[in-house]
């Protein structure tokens, strides 16, 4: 009985590596499984990512235009108002040659000014 004890003895131990070659399998199994989902996670978060980055993109392509629209806006005001500026301190300028010479003037003939406006 000695081969059968040995033949016994092998097989068990055959039987014992087959169990543990099964657990890993299924182990190895699991671990695909896992790592298959956790790829597609985050495929799907790059997608995300992806579409989230385009409208990004769009949104700042509309600022743009924008910034643009409201930068030509205001040049074109602050060229009014140098003009209007100009203007006014042309007026002014000759509203005070206008109150000097008629200052000359109410001198030279002896006679009081009208009285100048009240500011307010």
């Amino acid at each position: 009985m000695g081969e059968m004890d040995e033949l016994r003895r092998r097989l068990e131990a055959l039987e014992a590596q087959v169990h543990e070659v099964m657990e890993q399998q299924a182990t190895t199994r699991h671990l695909a499984v896992s790592s298959d989902r956790d790829v597609a996670a985050l495929q799907e978060q790059r997608r995300a990512d992806i579409q989230l980055i385009r409208a990004l993109r769009e949104t700042q392509l509309g600022q743009g235009k924008t910034l643009e629209a409201h930068t030509r806006t205001l040049e074109a005001h602050t060229k009014t108002l140098t003009e209007h500026s100009k203007l006014l301190g042309a007026l002014v300028t000759g509203q005070v040659a206008m109150m000097e010479q008629l200052q000359t003037i109410t001198d030279h003939l002896g006679i009081t000014p009208p009285e100048r406006p009240q500011e307010g």
